[in-house]
């Protein structure tokens, strides 16, 4: 929730593997020279010999003396080149040592920040202003107007560096008393989005080098490296999208790595914290319906009468045969408007739907008042929770559908799901719309409370 306030710092580490000049190859070749070169000396030794037996015809008397000399000659230059042999494998060992790894952070949990505040004045589902429920909206939402006036914000580096500093950590989710004196702190209410950039140095990028990036941010956050969406998280504020820690945060916009962001020489890491969408909320949550319930007794797969294994059906039902008796049940807006009215959530709403009652149609108009404006959304969402299988209608097109024939766990809890726009828009109209919901469950919990709204990034 917006309320909970937002705080976040990162750290980058390095983890780098260096190693010297000479490597196993340099000594491996040292001790080959080695060898060789005693080879060389034996087998110089061996000539000698044999020449000097050769020769022993010749001068008895000289025999000995050349054979001694001989192989004087040879040992003397075997013992030289292995004395060589051995200093080679001594200093190419010497010269061979791998170095530890090296560790460190390219900028600190507590370093300075450029940062930019915006006042976002957020209502909540219940309409209260800086309240705690979920499926509000944002008023008088400067963070929004910004990036609508400038949506590559995160490029313009002479920008960002003119505005304030000040050291981490932002926010009072850690700990309000080292956080930096900011609107986001000071000013709880009003200050919900926030901007900050810095810049760090790099001067590894081999592919020996590990880069990676850790981050504590509460609520929905946008993260940029050198102008590029490293990671984005969003979920309008509605749902938990904050996490509890310094947690390792890898690039959710591709197959890239960190390092694949970075360049030698300087770097800067550029991000928006908060919710700064604009929602226009076409039927909230927790609003009231018009519904009626269909007796449809679940058959379980073990032909056990309201059992709750899966793979049964209904028997009878009485919702598939009107609905086969009515296959414009989803326009027909004159036998809907009679129905009786209900709050949402339904599972306690809708009067007699349990026991054998499986089945309900639900019926809720709403009024677009600038359907141009509403075309230049960005998207339609259908957020909240249901249980089990559903279809929804927009004056009778159906534009969401979940339905495992409610015999397979097909429901939903803090759904925000994104709907075809071009779809929507071609049931969309000026002045008085509907909504039309069909919800049939099998088994267990029952419910429908979902909103339905247009979205701006």
């Amino acid at each position: 929730m917006m309320k909970k306030r937002i705080s976040a710092i990162l750290a980058l580490l390095l983890a780098a593997g260096a190693f010297a000049s000479c490597s196993a190859e340099d000594a491996g070749n040292a001790v080959n020279n080695a060898v060789d070169n005693v080879n060389d000396a034996v087998s110089d030794a061996a000539e000698a010999v044999g020449d000097a037996v050769e020769n022993a015809g010749e001068a008895a008397g000289e025999v000995a003396e050349n054979v001694t000399e001989a192989v004087g000659d040879a040992v003397e230059n075997a013992g030289d080149a292995v004395e060589q042999a051995v200093e080679d494998v001594q200093e190419a060992a010497a010269e061979l040592v791998v170095t530890e790894p090296e560790e460190g952070n390219l900028f600190e949990q507590m370093d300075t920040w450029h940062w930019r505040s915006f006042e976002c004045q957020y209502i909540d589902g219940n309409g209260e202003f800086s309240g705690w429920a979920a499926g509000g909206h944002y008023e008088n939402d400067e963070m929004a107007e910004f990036i609508a006036q400038n949506p590559e914000w995160y490029k313009d580096t002479a920008m960002m560096s003119a505005w304030e500093e000040a050291d981490a950590p932002f926010g009072d989710a850690i700990n309000a008393s080292i956080a930096a004196e900011t609107p986001w702190t000071t000013d709880k209410d009003n200050n919900h989005g926030m901007m900050f950039y810095k810049t760090f140095n790099v001067t590894d990028i081999s592919e020996s080098s590990l880069y990676e990036l850790y981050m504590f941010y509460d609520n929905t956050v946008y993260c940029y490296i050198n102008g590029e969406p490293y990671f984005i998280l969003d979920g309008n504020c509605v749902t938990q999208d904050w996490n509890g820690g310094y947690d390792l945060i890898k690039c959710n916009q591709g197959d890239k790595t960190l390092r694949e962001f970075l360049h030698e020489g300087e770097n800067y890491i550029a991000y928006e914290l908060g919710s700064t969408k604009r929602d226009l909320e076409l039927i909230p949550q927790g609003a009231e319906y018009q519904y009626t319930v269909f007796n449809a007794p679940y058959i379980d797969g073990n032909g056990e009468a309201e059992g709750s294994a899966a793979g049964g059906h209904f028997e009878p039902d009485e919702m598939a045969d009107y609905i086969a008796a009515h296959p414009d049940y989803m326009s027909d807006t004159a036998t809907a408007s009679s129905w009786p009215t209900g709050k949402a959530p339904m599972s306690s709403g809708a009067q007699g739907w349990e026991g054998a009652n499986h089945g309900l149609f639900l019926y809720k108009t709403f009024t677009v008042d600038n359907l141009d404006e509403i075309k230049g959304c960005d998207e339609f969402n259908l957020f909240g929770d249901y249980d089990n299988a559903v279809h929804v209608f927009l004056n009778g097109v159906e534009i969401y559908t979940d339905d495992g024939e409610a015999v397979t766990q097909d429901w939903q809890y803090g759904i925000n799901a994104v709907l075809d726009k071009d779809l929507v828009l071609s049931a969309l109209k000026d002045g008085e719309n509907y909504l039309f919901v069909t919800v049939k469950d099998a088994w267990g919990g029952r419910e429908w409370n979902c909103g339905f709204r247009a979205h701006w990034n």
